[in-house]
């Protein structure tokens, strides 16, 4: 964490003066733009981890800073700035910044390279997500449980970003129940998963469900009770 904090400030500076090497797309952008600061400083983190090969890096880059047209035209570009990404689809690129440094510890080049996978497919989705609809979406994912062929209602409904055993995000609830409970995610691979309290000590599970988040306009999920 403490790293974390340290590199961070360190980039605040360094962005004020010039435009780092690290991030050439973000170089292209209006470095006046306040309101797009913060997500340049996160991008710029995270290529710091992932290494400037990444390609998809630099395409999310090219989305999120300088824009796509909708339908990823190449060299049509969003009109002046894009606007800047929620907080939840910030609070993703910080995890796939998380997820790298905690494998850059691990010495078993096995489980470290599950992370990095991790990591280099949730840039892969959420670039070719960026360029198709545009900058920064969250993706309205509806979550209905099935008895058989029929929809039931009153399931609690959970999600995390999928990752490896070693690197395990906190689990988070729909704020609705099925069905369907409707979430708002940024691109990116999920398990998801539903639960119903019968009394004390029996409770009901619907999935889990490992699911890609983007790439199109919208998802729906069933999930069969067990």
């Amino acid at each position: 964490m403490q790293r974390h904090s340290l590199l961070l400030s360190s980039l605040r500076i360094s962005m004020l003066v010039v435009c780092p090497l690290v991030l050439t797309v973000a170089c292209s952008a209006q470095t006046s733009d306040i309101a797009l600061e913060s997500t340049r400083v996160r991008l710029a983190i995270l290529q710091r981890c992932v290494g400037s090969a990444n390609d998809d890096l630099r395409e999310l880059s090219q989305g999120l800073l300088v824009g796509w047209d909708y339908g990823g035209s190449a060299g049509k570009n969003y009109a002046g700035s894009p606007p800047p990404p929620s907080n939840a689809y910030l609070d993703s690129i910080d995890r796939d910044t998380k997820a790298c440094l905690f494998a850059s510890k691990i010495k078993d080049k096995e489980r470290k390279q599950m992370i990095l996978q991790a990591v280099s497919d949730d840039i892969a989705i959420k670039a070719r997500d960026c360029r198709k609809f545009g900058m920064g979406r969250m993706i309205s994912v509806r979550v209905f449980t099935l008895g058989g062929a029929n929809a039931e209602d009153g399931w609690e409904v959970f999600y995390k970003w999928n990752c490896s055993s070693d690197f395990q995000p906190g689990e988070m609830r729909a704020s609705r129940l099925t069905s369907p409970a409707v979430v708002q995610l940024p691109p990116g691979t999920y398990t998801i998963r539903a639960q119903k309290k019968i009394s004390d000590t029996q409770i009901l599970s619907a999935g889990p469900s490992r699911t890609v988040v983007g790439l199109e306009p919208s998802i729906d999920i069933q999930l069969s009770i067990q």
